[in-house]
């Protein structure tokens, strides 16, 4: 089973263009208690057995908690701009600023974060639409919660631990997680191997064949290592 993790404030919809057949693509909870082990435990309980997790930014964050917490439910991690951890002053202020501003008053900075600025000049950019009205449709007080939640993520002395085979890709214009952070978390996962993808920080969105390459060469050599075909994976 393949389970592809969302970023904050979208959700599984950001994987249209490369979700391999027979794939999750879960939303993550938009109501209730939100922590990164909630978010953990919410996606283990998708789970029946080890699964290919792929996450980016938030979805990254959740994959790794999953693999410290429940490892047995970890066949291998794909971890794109999602860091071992976060600076907690930095997610709290932009809970703060979502609470205060709202989702349109967060909205320009966010997409400045998040895209190139050859995306944002071209109005009919698919990924930045979408990303523009999927965060529009947010309850800020829900988003807020998840960027107080993101403050908790620091998975630093743990990540030595994990033994699922593991991809970290490093997008080349992510202006919030830098392609060093990346390969910082290939660094502390025995298993682990790095790659540089084109693109911003939500590089799915404007490089989608890129990521969509980077994805089926780790699946190619985690079965390889271990020895099996990709049917066994189910999707």
């Amino acid at each position: 089973m393949i389970v592809y993790l969302h970023p904050i404030a979208l959700n599984g919809q950001v994987w249209s263009a490369v979700a391999r057949p027979g794939a999750l693509t879960p939303d993550f909870p938009g109501s209730g208690p939100i922590s990164m082990a909630a978010l953990a435990d919410h996606v283990a309980g998708l789970l029946d057995g080890p699964a290919d997790l792929v996450g980016m930014s938030l979805g990254s964050m959740v994959a790794q908690q999953v693999a410290v917490r429940r490892p047995e439910l970890v066949r291998s991690l794909v971890l794109a701009c999602g860091g071992m951890r976060t600076d907690p002053a930095v997610s709290r202020q932009r809970a703060e600023n979502t609470r205060r501003d709202g989702m349109a008053g967060t909205l320009d900075e966010t997409l400045r974060r998040w895209f190139t600025a050859e995306a944002l000049v071209d109005p009919d950019h698919p990924g930045v639409g979408y990303a523009r009205r999927t965060l529009l449709a947010d309850d800020p007080a829900v988003v807020a919660d998840y960027w107080a939640a993101m403050a908790e993520h620091d998975v630093t002395d743990e990540l030595g631990a994990v033994t699922a085979p593991t991809t970290c890709l490093g997008a080349t214009a992510d202006a919030s997680v830098p392609v060093a952070a990346m390969k910082a978390v290939a660094d502390r996962i025995p298993l682990a191997w790095f790659r540089e993808i084109p693109g911003p920080h939500i590089a799915v969105l404007e490089e989608p064949a890129a990521f969509a390459d980077a994805v089926a060469e780790h699946l190619r050599r985690v079965d390889a290592l271990l020895g099996v075909g990709e049917g066994s994976r189910g999707a």
